[in-house]
Protein backbone atom coordinates (compact mmCIF):
# COMPACT_ATOMS: atom_id res chain seq x y z
CA UNK A 1 0.00 0.00 0.00
CA UNK A 2 1.45 3.61 -1.18
CA UNK A 3 0.48 6.54 0.07
CA UNK A 4 -0.36 9.32 -2.27
CA UNK A 5 -1.36 13.00 -1.86
CA UNK A 6 -4.02 13.94 -4.92
CA UNK A 7 -4.90 17.48 -5.60
CA UNK A 8 -7.83 17.95 -7.88
CA UNK A 9 -9.26 15.10 -6.64
CA UNK A 10 -13.05 16.35 -6.84
CA UNK A 11 -12.79 17.02 -10.66
CA UNK A 12 -13.75 15.08 -13.75
CA UNK A 13 -10.81 13.27 -13.49
CA UNK A 14 -9.63 13.21 -10.02
CA UNK A 15 -12.28 11.37 -9.09
CA UNK A 16 -11.79 8.91 -11.38
CA UNK A 17 -7.90 8.69 -9.92
CA UNK A 18 -9.15 8.64 -6.84
CA UNK A 19 -11.30 5.48 -6.84
CA UNK A 20 -8.65 3.63 -8.99
CA UNK A 21 -6.39 3.94 -6.13
CA UNK A 22 -8.86 3.53 -3.68
CA UNK A 23 -9.76 -0.01 -5.43
CA UNK A 24 -5.97 -1.09 -5.70
CA UNK A 25 -5.63 -0.59 -1.88
CA UNK A 26 -4.01 3.02 -1.72
CA UNK A 27 -4.28 5.66 1.33
CA UNK A 28 -5.09 8.36 -0.75
CA UNK A 29 -4.76 12.07 0.71
CA UNK A 30 -7.12 14.33 -1.44
CA UNK A 31 -7.43 18.19 -0.96
CA UNK A 32 -10.24 19.99 -1.73
CA UNK A 33 -11.59 23.29 -1.91
CA UNK A 34 -13.61 25.12 0.69
CA UNK A 35 -16.71 25.40 -1.20
CA UNK A 36 -16.41 21.68 -2.32
CA UNK A 37 -18.90 19.02 -0.55
CA UNK A 38 -16.47 16.08 0.44
CA UNK A 39 -19.00 13.39 0.15
CA UNK A 40 -19.23 13.86 -3.75
CA UNK A 41 -15.51 13.54 -3.85
CA UNK A 42 -15.91 9.50 -4.78
CA UNK A 43 -18.94 7.25 -4.86
CA UNK A 44 -19.16 6.04 -1.50
CA UNK A 45 -16.75 6.11 1.61
CA UNK A 46 -13.56 4.24 2.19
CA UNK A 47 -11.36 4.55 5.35
CA UNK A 48 -9.06 4.90 3.05
CA UNK A 49 -9.48 7.99 1.95
CA UNK A 50 -8.98 11.56 4.24
CA UNK A 51 -9.60 15.26 2.44
CA UNK A 52 -7.93 18.75 3.61
CA UNK A 53 -9.66 21.85 2.72
CA UNK A 54 -7.31 24.67 1.74
CA UNK A 55 -6.99 26.84 -1.31
CA UNK A 56 -3.72 25.35 -3.60
CA UNK A 57 -3.15 28.97 -4.79
CA UNK A 58 -1.68 30.14 -1.52
CA UNK A 59 1.78 29.02 -0.85
CA UNK A 60 0.60 29.85 3.21
CA UNK A 61 -2.05 27.74 3.35
CA UNK A 62 -0.22 24.95 1.39
CA UNK A 63 3.45 24.47 3.13
CA UNK A 64 1.93 24.26 6.79
CA UNK A 65 -1.01 21.16 4.95
CA UNK A 66 2.28 19.38 3.73
CA UNK A 67 3.64 19.54 7.25
CA UNK A 68 0.36 18.23 9.14
CA UNK A 69 -0.48 15.42 6.25
CA UNK A 70 3.08 14.08 6.85
CA UNK A 71 2.73 14.42 10.67
CA UNK A 72 -0.75 12.29 10.48
CA UNK A 73 -0.17 9.83 8.00
CA UNK A 74 3.43 9.48 7.64
CA UNK A 75 5.85 9.45 4.39
CA UNK A 76 3.99 10.73 0.98
CA UNK A 77 5.53 7.64 -1.82
CA UNK A 78 3.67 9.64 -4.71
CA UNK A 79 1.84 13.39 -5.63
CA UNK A 80 -0.57 13.54 -8.32
CA UNK A 81 -1.43 17.01 -9.26
CA UNK A 82 -4.45 17.34 -10.97
CA UNK A 83 -5.92 20.22 -9.94
CA UNK A 84 -6.15 23.75 -13.31
CA UNK A 85 -8.83 25.15 -15.50
CA UNK A 86 -8.88 26.09 -18.35
CA UNK A 87 -9.58 29.25 -20.26
CA UNK A 88 -9.56 30.30 -24.18
CA UNK A 89 -8.28 33.26 -25.92
CA UNK A 90 -6.16 34.34 -28.74
CA UNK A 91 -2.76 36.16 -28.56
CA UNK A 92 -4.68 39.32 -28.88
CA UNK A 93 -6.95 38.40 -26.71
CA UNK A 94 -4.95 37.53 -23.58
CA UNK A 95 -4.68 40.20 -21.02
CA UNK A 96 -1.91 39.97 -18.27
CA UNK A 97 -4.61 39.56 -15.96
CA UNK A 98 -5.76 36.34 -17.96
CA UNK A 99 -2.14 35.07 -18.25
CA UNK A 100 -1.65 35.53 -14.53
CA UNK A 101 -4.84 33.82 -13.60
CA UNK A 102 -4.15 30.56 -15.68
CA UNK A 103 -0.47 30.42 -14.19
CA UNK A 104 -1.41 30.64 -10.44
CA UNK A 105 -4.51 28.09 -11.52
CA UNK A 106 -2.19 25.71 -13.75
CA UNK A 107 1.22 26.28 -12.24
CA UNK A 108 1.24 27.60 -9.22
CA UNK A 109 -1.32 25.23 -7.42
CA UNK A 110 1.15 22.38 -8.66
CA UNK A 111 4.89 24.07 -8.28
CA UNK A 112 3.10 24.95 -3.85
CA UNK A 113 3.17 20.90 -3.73
CA UNK A 114 6.01 19.99 -5.32
CA UNK A 115 8.30 22.51 -3.53
CA UNK A 116 7.87 20.84 0.02
CA UNK A 117 7.05 17.20 -0.90
CA UNK A 118 10.22 17.17 -3.15
CA UNK A 119 12.37 18.05 0.06
CA UNK A 120 10.28 15.37 2.11
CA UNK A 121 10.69 13.04 -0.02
CA UNK A 122 14.49 13.47 -0.50
CA UNK A 123 15.39 12.60 2.66
CA UNK A 124 13.46 9.12 2.87
CA UNK A 125 15.07 6.09 1.04
CA UNK A 126 12.18 5.57 -1.27
CA UNK A 127 12.59 8.31 -2.67
CA UNK A 128 9.10 9.96 -4.07
CA UNK A 129 6.91 10.38 -7.92
CA UNK A 130 5.00 12.99 -9.29
CA UNK A 131 2.47 13.14 -11.86
CA UNK A 132 1.70 16.23 -13.38
CA UNK A 133 -0.75 16.74 -15.96
CA UNK A 134 0.09 18.88 -18.87
CA UNK A 135 -1.49 19.47 -21.98
CA UNK A 136 -0.87 18.23 -26.11
CA UNK A 137 -1.78 22.57 -26.47
CA UNK A 138 1.77 23.25 -24.61
CA UNK A 139 3.99 20.43 -26.97
CA UNK A 140 1.87 21.44 -30.31
CA UNK A 141 1.42 25.39 -30.87
CA UNK A 142 -1.39 24.28 -33.47
CA UNK A 143 -3.43 23.31 -30.68
CA UNK A 144 -2.22 25.89 -28.57
CA UNK A 145 -2.82 29.02 -30.15
CA UNK A 146 -6.76 29.90 -29.16
CA UNK A 147 -5.89 29.28 -25.24
CA UNK A 148 -2.64 30.89 -24.92
CA UNK A 149 -2.87 31.90 -21.20
CA UNK A 150 -3.78 28.02 -20.66
CA UNK A 151 -1.06 26.84 -23.19
CA UNK A 152 1.60 29.18 -21.72
CA UNK A 153 0.26 27.82 -17.85
CA UNK A 154 0.52 24.61 -18.79
CA UNK A 155 3.78 24.89 -20.86
CA UNK A 156 5.79 25.87 -17.16
CA UNK A 157 4.62 22.26 -15.82
CA UNK A 158 6.91 20.28 -18.27
CA UNK A 159 9.45 22.58 -17.08
CA UNK A 160 8.97 21.75 -13.50
CA UNK A 161 8.78 18.34 -14.86
CA UNK A 162 12.66 18.88 -15.84
CA UNK A 163 13.92 20.40 -13.08
CA UNK A 164 12.24 18.30 -10.93
CA UNK A 165 13.79 15.45 -12.44
CA UNK A 166 17.35 16.95 -12.53
CA UNK A 167 17.01 17.24 -8.95
CA UNK A 168 15.85 14.28 -8.00
CA UNK A 169 18.02 12.36 -10.06
CA UNK A 170 20.26 11.26 -6.54
CA UNK A 171 17.19 10.50 -4.59
CA UNK A 172 15.06 8.08 -6.72
CA UNK A 173 12.32 11.00 -7.15
CA UNK A 174 11.01 10.84 -10.80
CA UNK A 175 8.45 13.09 -12.42
CA UNK A 176 6.26 12.68 -14.98
CA UNK A 177 3.82 14.69 -17.27
CA UNK A 178 1.17 13.11 -18.73
CA UNK A 179 -0.27 15.10 -21.77
CA UNK A 180 -3.93 14.77 -22.99
CA UNK A 181 -5.86 16.14 -25.51
CA UNK A 182 -9.45 16.16 -24.62
CA UNK A 183 -10.73 14.33 -21.24
CA UNK A 184 -14.02 13.42 -21.84
CA UNK A 185 -15.43 14.82 -18.43
CA UNK A 186 -18.90 15.98 -17.97
CA UNK A 187 -17.74 19.65 -18.21
CA UNK A 188 -16.02 19.22 -21.51
CA UNK A 189 -19.19 17.61 -22.88
CA UNK A 190 -21.62 20.53 -22.10
CA UNK A 191 -18.98 23.01 -23.30
CA UNK A 192 -18.84 20.73 -26.53
CA UNK A 193 -21.89 19.55 -27.07
CA UNK A 194 -21.60 18.22 -31.11
CA UNK A 195 -17.44 17.09 -30.41
CA UNK A 196 -17.10 12.97 -31.29
CA UNK A 197 -16.80 12.11 -27.31
CA UNK A 198 -15.65 8.65 -28.47
CA UNK A 199 -12.54 10.87 -30.03
CA UNK A 200 -11.52 11.57 -26.54
CA UNK A 201 -9.88 10.69 -24.06
CA UNK A 202 -11.45 8.58 -21.08
CA UNK A 203 -10.39 9.14 -18.04
CA UNK A 204 -10.32 6.09 -16.95
CA UNK A 205 -7.25 5.19 -19.15
CA UNK A 206 -5.61 8.29 -17.58
CA UNK A 207 -6.23 6.54 -14.43
CA UNK A 208 -4.68 3.20 -15.41
CA UNK A 209 -1.79 5.06 -16.82
CA UNK A 210 -0.97 6.99 -13.72
CA UNK A 211 -1.34 3.73 -12.03
CA UNK A 212 0.87 2.25 -14.50
CA UNK A 213 3.84 5.19 -13.76
CA UNK A 214 3.15 4.39 -10.11
CA UNK A 215 3.12 1.25 -9.55
CA UNK A 216 3.54 -0.80 -12.19
CA UNK A 217 6.61 -1.27 -14.93
CA UNK A 218 6.36 2.37 -15.98
CA UNK A 219 8.48 2.85 -12.63
CA UNK A 220 11.50 2.23 -14.06
CA UNK A 221 11.00 5.10 -16.88
CA UNK A 222 13.38 8.22 -16.34
CA UNK A 223 11.65 11.63 -17.10
CA UNK A 224 9.19 10.69 -19.17
CA UNK A 225 6.15 12.36 -20.73
CA UNK A 226 3.63 10.46 -21.96
CA UNK A 227 0.87 11.43 -24.69
CA UNK A 228 -2.64 10.33 -23.88
CA UNK A 229 -4.38 11.89 -27.34
CA UNK A 230 -6.89 8.78 -28.54
CA UNK A 231 -8.05 10.62 -31.85
CA UNK A 232 -8.80 13.72 -30.90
Amino acid sequence: MATIFITGASGGLGQVVTQTLLNEGHLVIATRQYSDNPHNLIHGFSDLLFTYETDLSDEAQVQPLIQRVIRNHGPIDAAILLAGGYTGGSLVETTGDLLERMITLNFKTAYYVVQPLFDHMSHQPTGGRFVLIGARQALNAQFGRQAVAYTLSKSLLFELSNLINASGEEYDIVSTVIAASVIDTAANRQAMPDADFTAWVNPQTLADTIAFVLFGAGRALMEPILKVYNRA
